[in-house]
């Protein structure tokens, strides 16, 4: 896209609960290349129903969602991380991490079918392993290596995984639910400077925050 195009554009966008409550209220917005645009406010008032419905995890009731100009209201979430979206959840242990797995796993699980990380039908396990210990430094994971189950770190140590998945995956759009909630000073400050990094080279940032700071 170039940067006088958007890279996300919700219109007239609505989600109505089971009851036909309206959570979300014809809600239209754009946001570009090298933007972050904050959505701030107390839990509760249509913020996650939003990000369902931009990361494929809900349909919307009616509006449209278009990411690099490409209707998504009907995709699925593979698809629209396929078009160059990262998520980071507000419920990094449901949606963003599997518990059982590895650290390993858990940061190449968005790449392992991607080209390069292939040999013909098998997986290229050393490129993969590598590109995981690459992670954990770079992104200052405190853990036993990459064979160590997430579940066995700390919560900043989690979401350090999560982070580091989604933003080293080349994204146009990054929609961070929540970033930063329930994580100690240090992991907050590292996740706020990779997201200014990220705007800085052109990425769009959706952030979500209850935190006004």
């Amino acid at each position: 896209a170039s940067p006088a195009e958007p890279i996300l554009k919700v219109s007239e966008l609505t989600f109505a609960d089971p009851t036909g409550a309206k959570v979300v209220d014809r809600v239209s917005f754009q946001l570009r290349k090298g933007e972050i645009m904050g959505i701030a406010g107390v839990e509760g008032n249509g913020q996650s129903q939003l990000v369902e419905m931009i990361t494929g995890l809900k349909r919307p009731t009616s509006g449209e969602v278009l990411i690099n100009g490409q209707l998504t209201n009907h995709l699925s979430v593979k698809t629209i991380r396929d078009l160059k979206t990262s998520h980071i959840p507000e419920d990094r242990m449901t949606y963003g991490v599997a518990a059982e797995g590895s650290i390993g796993e858990n940061l190449i699980s968005d790449r392992y079918d991607r080209k390069g990380y292939q040999n013909g039908i098998m997986l290229n396990v050393k490129k993969l392993i590598e590109e995981a210990k690459e992670l954990i430094s770079s992104y200052s994971v405190r853990c036993d290596g990459h064979t160590q189950q997430v579940k066995m770190l700390s919560g900043g140590n989690i979401q350090k995984v999560v982070v580091a998945r989604e933003f080293s995956s080349e994204p146009e759009l990054i929609v961070a639910d929540q970033p930063t909630r329930g994580i100690d000073v240090g992991s907050t400050e590292f996740i706020r400077r990779k997201l200014v990094e990220l705007r800085d080279r052109g990425t769009a940032v959706l952030l979500i925050s209850a935190d006004l700071n």
